[in-house]
């Protein structure tokens, strides 16, 4: 679910080290996966919870289901630009806040109060988005096989690519363009591509089109072949200097070294 604010636009030309060494284990938390996406448990806002929330590596900001927000005492200082693909939304929201996963935390959180609706097609139990706000301040494996997250410096095998930092999320070099890191999409995505009469919504947090299908072309990163499924495409995209999304849900690990900038695909 790609999404971005106006605020927080840059870029990053991330370097990689030749060694990595393994660090600490800050903490392991259980996900549950619901088509392709993770959902965690366990998570507190300013000390209330804990609540279920969607790990959105797509999506810039923190976001809160309102309700919620209110009752715990929170209120829209600011309000925000909350950008995707192919729409944008203005939202509440509120700073310097604390979040907790379990053992991991991180203070002077930025958090958007905004409808849930997309994401409660995966649940109405889930209350929130954790997003690059919260996980780009650590260094962590998202093991949907295992069906864990683990946060801490590792020394993982399999594909290691570096990463560039565009509207504060990751983006990967493939032989399609550069791909947003997405772990709330189901299809590979390409921007401003001809397709067929779309067939397909894809959802953000702040809006919705129409994807067709597109013919397939191979989906190469740093010379390994990546299988898919199925190549969607929408006319248009606000992501400048971003081809499309790339589903987290192809492998069955990604592990994210915001530290210094790189994946390792698996």
């Amino acid at each position: 679910m790609s999404t971005s604010t106006s605020s927080n636009r840059y870029r990053r030309k991330a370097i990689c080290s030749l060694l990595v060494a393994a660090g600490p284990l800050l903490g392991s938390v259980k996900l549950e996966v619901r088509e392709g996406c993770p959902i965690v448990d366990g998570v507190y806002v300013n000390g209330h919870g804990p609540y279920r929330f969607l790990l959105d590596t797509g999506t810039q900001l923190n976001h809160l289901d309102p309700k919620l927000a209110k009752s715990i005492g929170l209120k829209g200082s600011l309000r925000v630009e909350v950008i995707s693909s192919f729409a944008v939304a203005q939202a509440p929201a509120a700073e310097g806040i604390e979040i907790a996963l379990e053992s991991v935390k991180a203070g002077g959180q930025k958090m958007v109060f905004s409808d849930l609706a997309v994401v409660h097609r995966l649940g109405f139990d889930i209350k929130g988005v954790l997003g690059q706000e919260f996980l780009s301040r650590f260094d962590y494996l998202l093991d949907l096989r295992a069906k864990r997250i683990e946060f801490s410096k590792q020394d993982r095998a399999g594909t290691r690519a570096e990463f560039q930092t565009i509207h504060g999320q990751p983006a990967v070099l493939t032989s399609l363009g550069r791909l947003l890191l997405d772990s709330g999409t189901a299809w590979v995505v390409l921007f401003g591509v001809e397709a067929a009469p779309g067939t397909n919504d894809i959802l953000t947090l702040a809006g919705s089109s129409k994807a067709g299908s597109v013919p397939r072309k191979p989906l190469i990163i740093e010379g390994r072949t990546i299988r898919y499924d199925e190549l969607v495409a929408v006319p248009g995209g606000n992501e400048a200097g971003v081809a499309g999304l790339l589903p987290v849900s192809l492998f069955k690990s990604v592990y994210i070294c915001n530290s210094e900038g790189y994946v390792v695909l698996d």
